[in-house]
């Protein structure tokens, strides 16, 4: 199943971005059952597609619980990189996908041009968890200098 974003993920997707963030060509993908982790492949045929596990679908995200809502904003992170010009296949290579991948010093010297591909994603989406009362890695003072959203 393919579809595009819903009106209340669109509502979700401004609540973070703004105004920088192109919804209209963004596609959710459907995954076979075995493929159990979203991803952005990046853009294709005109689109950003976000590819979502089976398991977690529905039919509007923004109304699931904040962990699955923020993962689509961790997503989202992906689709305005690549709406960028990121090449988000070599950027993975790049930062692999082990934990350190994720994880990023909360400390003065952290800029958002210092972090890789998923640095960036986890810190707006543990922006946006911190937002609605989650516990996360920095304060909000961290967050508001290094996210440019």
């Amino acid at each position: 199943m393919i579809r595009a974003l819903a009106p209340g993920e669109v509502d979700l997707a401004r609540s973070v971005f703004g105004p920088v963030l192109r919804t209209d060509t963004v596609r959710l993908l459907r995954l076979p059952p075995l493929l159990r982790r979203a991803f952005v492949p990046g853009g294709v045929a005109g689109r950003e597609w976000i590819c979502w596990p089976t398991a977690v679908w529905a039919d509007d995200l923004s109304q699931g619980p904040l962990r699955r809502q923020a993962t689509l904003i961790h997503e989202l992170v992906h689709v305005w990189q690549a709406q960028q010009g990121v090449n988000l296949l070599i950027a993975k290579l790049k930062a692999g996908d082990n934990p350190a991948a994720y994880a990023y010093d909360c400390g003065p010297r952290t800029n958002w041009a210092t972090l890789n591909i998923e640095q960036q994603a986890s810190v707006v989406e543990h922006r946006f968890l911190l937002a609605h009362g989650a516990t996360v890695p920095g304060d909000d003072a961290f967050y508001r200098r290094v996210c440019p959203f």
